[in-house]
């Protein structure tokens, strides 16, 4: 290309190479063609969560008439964007680069597809962010459900344990002639503890009668 056009075209893309250092590749000078790919990324809704790093790439095909006549545009790396999306994001920078007919306007083009893009990325975070918020809000239960037939259950076999546990510590502590005074008495002492008692306590038998006999004598004498 020769003249006043092509001065623009070159002297545009000079200027681009020194913003895009990396992002931008020439695939040819004539015609002047070029990649100039974007780094985008869209956020994780977890605290530590990783971040997803995409790239955004166009390419732009300068025509002999350039800028009177609008740039060529398409995706030259799009994974990340659906093919709608593509065609909405292309949609606009033609109508952006029809407006700015005349003037030089790839850096104008690129900045609307980073707002575009970065439009994308904080659509997918905050749809992310509102789902892990009401999932969030949802009480997770861990183990069976408790309905009023397994509660009684439990609290019936809760509270034999406890009473089992208290008479076992005092009778654990008494002698033989209190348990047998406690039996008479109908305290409600289980046999079973009494035998378990009994096996750590050697007990005389004839100690009883001697005892209860005394015990009636002092009833008697006090009357």
């Amino acid at each position: 290309s020769s003249g006043i056009n092509a001065e623009y075209g070159e002297g545009e893309l000079e200027a681009l190479e020194s913003i895009y250092v990396t992002e931008l590749e020439i695939l040819s000078r004539d015609p002047i063609i070029y990649n100039i790919a974007i780094p985008c990324e869209i956020r994780s809704v977890e605290v530590d969560g990783p971040t997803k790093e995409f790239t955004v790439g166009l390419k732009f095909k300068l025509p002999e008439e350039y800028p009177d006549v609008p740039p060529e545009i398409e995706f030259s790396e799009c994974d990340e964007l659906d093919a709608d999306l593509q065609k909405s994001i292309l949609i606009e920078l033609n109508k952006v680069a029809e407006n700015e007919v005349g003037c030089v306007m790839i850096f104008t083009l690129v900045s609307e597809l980073q707002d575009k893009v970065n439009e994308y990325a904080d659509n997918i975070y905050n749809k992310k962010l509102q789902e892990k918020e009401e999932k969030d809000k949802i009480p997770v239960f861990h183990g069976t459900p408790v309905t009023l037939e397994s509660f009684t259950e439990w609290n019936t076999k809760f509270i034999m344990e406890m009473n089992v546990k208290k008479v076992k510590v005092v009778s654990d502590k008494l002698t033989g002639k209190q348990i047998f005074l406690a039996k008479d008495g109908n305290i409600d002492i289980s046999d079973n503890l009494i035998g378990d008692a009994e096996e750590d306590i050697e007990v005389d038998e004839s100690l009883f009668d001697e005892e209860l006999d005394d015990e009636l004598l002092e009833v008697s004498d006090s009357d």
